[in-house]
C-alpha cells in the first residue's frame, strides 16, 4: 500500500478517535444538568408541601386571632348587661352574643379541620426530606463520576492530539490539506473503505476500474462523488468507518 495512503488511514482513524472522545465530553454537562433536574424535582416537590404547611399554619392563627376578635366582641357585649334597663334592650344582647358564639363555632371547626389536615402534611414532610437527601447524595455521587469521567477523557484526548500532530507531520502537505479540507466539510470522515463497490462515505457506487486501483492500493483515489479517500480494507473490523 502507498506509505502515504498507510498514514492518511491511520490519521482518519485518529481523528475518528478524537470526534468520538470530544463527543462523549461534550455531552457530560448536560448529563450533570440532566440529573441535576431530577435532584431539583424532589427538592421542588419538598418545598411545595413545606408551602402548603406554611399556608395552612398561617390560616390557622388568622383563624386564631378572629376567634380571640369575636371572643373580645362577646365581653364587651356582655359588658353592656348591666346598663340595660329594658327586656328588649337584654334580649337583642344575648342575641348578639348567641350569634358571635355561633360565628365562634363555625371557625372552631375550620380550625379543626386545618389542625387535621396540617397533621396530614406534617406526616409527608419526613419521607419527602429522606428522599430529597437521598437524591442530593445520588447526584454528588453521578457528578463527580462524570467530572472524573470528563478529566480521563481530557487525557486520553491530550495523547491522541499528540498522535495526530506527528501522524499529520508525516504525511505530504499537500495530501493533508486535501485531507483537512474534506474532513471539515464530511461529518469528521475523510477517509473511507469500499464495501460491495460502494464508498462507505456518501453510498454512492464505485466505478469497476477505480475499485480495481483501490484494491491495488499504489495511488491516492478519491470518491468521485464526496471527494473522500477511498482505501482497500479486508477486515470490515478495522475497516473506517465500520
Amino acid at each position: 500500500m502507498n506509505p502515504q495512503l498507510q498514514r492518511l488511514i491511520e490519521l482518519q482513524k485518529t481523528d475518528s478517535e478524537i470526534t468520538e472522545l470530544e463527543k462523549a465530553k461534550a455531552a457530560i454537562p448536560h448529563q450533570i444538568e440532566s440529573g441535576k433536574t431530577a435532584f431539583k424535582e424532589k427538592q421542588d416537590g419538598l418545598k411545595e408541601a413545606q408551602d402548603v404547611l406554611a399556608e395552612l399554619k398561617k390560616k390557622r392563627k388568622d383563624l386564631e386571632m378572629e376567634v380571640a376578635t369575636e371572643n373580645d366582641h362577646i365581653a364587651k357585649t356582655k359588658s353592656k348587661l348591666p346598663a340595660v334597663k329594658t327586656n328588649k334592650e337584654y334580649t337583642a344582647i344575648l342575641h348578639e352574643v348567641d350569634a358571635v358564639k355561633e360565628k365562634i363555632s363555625v371557625l372552631e371547626d375550620k380550625e379543626l379541620e386545618l389542625m387535621e389536615t396540617m397533621e396530614e402534611k406534617e406526616k409527608e414532610l419526613p419521607p419527602l426530606k429522606a428522599l430529597c437527601k437521598e437524591e442530593e447524595e445520588d447526584f454528588k455521587a453521578y457528578k463527580s463520576k462524570k467530572e472524573a469521567e470528563a478529566e480521563r477523557t481530557e487525557e486520553e484526548l491530550e495523547v491522541l492530539r499528540a498522535r495526530r500532530h506527528a501522524a499529520a507531520g508525516a504525511i505530504e502537505e499537500k495530501l493533508l490539506g486535501q485531507y483537512n479540507k474534506v474532513i471539515k466539510a464530511r461529518d469528521s470522515l475523510a477517509v473511507v473503505t469500499i464495501l460491495d463497490n460502494v464508498c462507505q462515505g456518501c453510498h454512492q457506487q464505485v466505478l469497476p476500474q477505480q475499485v480495481i486501483d483501490v484494491k491495488v492500493g499504489e495511488t491516492i483515489n478519491h470518491c468521485e462523488q464526496c471527494l473522500r479517500i477511498l482505501y482497500w480494507e479486508e477486515n470490515p473490523e478495522t475497516a473506517v468507518p465500520k
